[in-house]
């Protein structure tokens, strides 16, 4: 009888070596793939986002939709409970009970622009990893409109016919507010008509969700990857997330570091 061939210790050992050395080499791949797949859906919702925004005015003799959760016609409003009542802003700071992704899907639904779109996927980036600083739980919605576009903000645009150059205007933006909700679903920006200041400043935490870049959509209804520059901007987050209050305060990047907010104010709608 012929003995069966069988591999080695040292064959075995070899095969394992070659295997982890593939797989080695195929992971930072996987990786780049998966956050491309990740980058392309959350530009396509973003554009979604934008041009259901546009047609809002449009059909609307050129009236903005309501750029916060308060407004009498809001984009979207506040997570919903299965009774039908919008959770109370105490909830945002609560360990318990957690607000749900279905909570947020209602009050997406209950908003003005999701008619436009009938799908509530759209308003969730597949890149966004932020988890609520009290439930625990993660944050459905992933995008806000700023909040000089009919938002409660002083000098903010409430006709189409009012903003500038609407190809250069951002009106959604990726949003790493890390409370229970995106409270208000609106975006600030330390604007002089609000600051006072000369000089313009972050406030609300922007997200960075693919590598050094985020998803803008823009008033025209196209939407872009925008990289940023600044290493400040792209660990803001993390050090805001990193606090207890959760209270986004007025911030100025330090000096040699304004390449990303002079971008954005450009951006701003009452420029």
């Amino acid at each position: 009888m012929k003995n069966k061939k069988a591999f080695t210790l040292i064959e075995l050992l070899v095969v394992i070596s070659i295997i982890a050395l593939l797989l080695a080499i195929m992971m930072p791949s996987l990786s780049m793939v998966k956050r491309k797949a990740g980058t392309a859906v959350c530009l396509a919702n973003t554009k979604n986002l934008s041009l259901a925004w546009y047609m809002y005015q449009e059909d609307n003799a050129g009236a903005l939709i309501g750029g916060r959760s308060s407004k009498q016609t809001p984009w979207i409003k506040d997570p919903i409970d299965e009774s039908g009542n919008a959770l109370p802003v105490s909830r945002l700071w609560a360990e318990s009970p957690p607000v749900t992704d279905d909570d947020e899907i209602r009050g997406i639904k209950a908003g003005y622009l999701y008619s436009y779109l009938e799908a509530d996927g759209v308003y969730n980036c597949p890149s966004d990893n932020i988890r609520r600083g009290f439930d625990g739980t993660r944050v459905y919605v992933s995008y806000s409109i700023p909040r000089c576009l009919n938002g409660d903000f002083p000098k903010e645009r409430k006709k189409f016919s009012q903003i500038t150059r609407p190809s250069i205007r951002y009106n959604f933006v990726e949003n790493a507010d890390e409370r229970n909700w995106n409270m208000g679903g609106s975006f600030p920006l330390g604007a002089p008509e609000y600051t006072g200041n000369d000089e313009w400043a972050w406030w609300g935490p922007l997200a960075v969700n693919h590598g050094d870049s985020s998803v803008l959509g823009f008033c025209d209804g196209h939407a872009e990857v925008h990289k940023w520059k600044d290493e400040f901007t792209k660990s803001r987050v993390d050090k805001l997330n990193d606090t207890d209050s959760n209270n986004y305060g007025i911030e100025r990047p330090p000096e040699g570091q304004t390449e990303d907010i002079d971008y954005m104010a450009r951006g701003w709608a009452t420029r």
